[in-house]
């Protein structure tokens, strides 16, 4: 895993029916799927994969925001509790009615954009 975080972005919210999505990302060289995987084209430069079989999500890529790299979400995994957040992203765009005081660094971006972490109290005011 090349990164871990909670995305609160409202394209990962809509995409995984959910508050917030737990992802993390990973190299596309040597990823391998099993199983009848279908994508779609949600957005410019976005393909978000999903099964075939059930319908879950299963990966969000932009090659070119992030080249060679593909986001999955947590929940995918067989084992979720092998995945620890390190981040919350895009945390400005959260549902009003979360506020996640656990400590970790909150971007209203990715981090990896220039925006600076903020704490706790600097995201809740």
């Amino acid at each position: 895993m090349r990164w871990t975080a909670y995305c609160h972005c409202e394209s990962c919210r809509r995409a995984g029916s959910a508050p917030f999505v737990a992802l993390f990302g990973m190299a596309d060289e040597g990823l391998t799927w099993s199983g009848p995987v279908g994508s779609y084209a949600s957005s410019e430069d976005v393909e978000r994969g999903f099964c075939r079989s059930c319908g879950s999500p299963l990966f969000y890529r932009n090659p070119v925001r992030w080249p060679n790299e593909t986001h999955i979400p947590a929940a995918t995994l067989e084992d979720p509790s092998v995945y620890a957040p390190k981040a919350h992203v895009y945390y400005s765009e959260r549902l009003p009615w979360i506020e996640m005081r656990d400590g970790l660094p909150k971007y209203d971006g990715t981090g990896d954009d220039g925006t600076r972490p903020l704490s706790d109290d600097e995201a809740h005011g």
